[in-house]
């Protein structure tokens, strides 16, 4: 039995939206990867995109455990497997960048609601806020990165001038 890895990616405008922020990811597959149109079997390189979402072909492994080292190799250190099985019985195993699954923005916009942002606040001051609710976000067991925070931040200390000026 041969094993294959498949990169999906979405490439469309909405990246940061809930419905795509966790999308990316490998799969580990038995079956061979196939391009989108002609359906030919292509086990390096892009296999075609549909609807803003790509596939890649990441080549083909002769044991899983090799297939799966790949996708580790390619992800680096920080990565994640995903413990829900996959729709399809030929993927084996999906993984998926970073330590810990990204928090959504809904529920990102309730946790921020208890963060106190003055609304003299500058810059400098919302990094370093920015980096301490990434660590509090992780230790809940979500990640978040520091330039998601804060953007947040900011949206907040200008909120705050707003209704300064009022």
């Amino acid at each position: 039995m041969k094993y294959y890895i498949e990169a999906i990616r979405y490439h469309g405008p909405d990246g940061r939206t809930n419905n795509y922020i966790d999308f990316d990811r490998f799969e580990v597959t038995t079956e061979p990867t196939r391009t989108n149109l002609s359906n030919e079997i292509c086990l390096d390189g892009w296999l075609g995109t549909s609807n803003d979402i790509a596939r890649y072909a990441y080549g083909v492994y002769d044991s899983r455990a090799a297939a799966e080292y790949a996708v580790q190799n390619l992800l680096g250190d920080e990565y994640r497997r995903d413990d829900e099985p996959s729709e399809s019985p030929d993927v084996l195993a999906v993984y998926r960048a970073g330590r810990l699954p990204p928090v959504s923005d809904e529920a990102l916009g309730i946790w921020l609601q208890d963060v106190d942002v003055p609304a003299d606040a500058d810059d400098a001051a919302l990094r370093r806020q920015a980096k301490e609710l990434v660590r509090e976000l992780e230790d809940t067991g979500v990640s978040a990165s520091a330039v998601r925070l804060w953007e947040a931040l900011e949206s907040l200390r200008d909120a705050a001038r707003e209704e300064l000026e009022d």
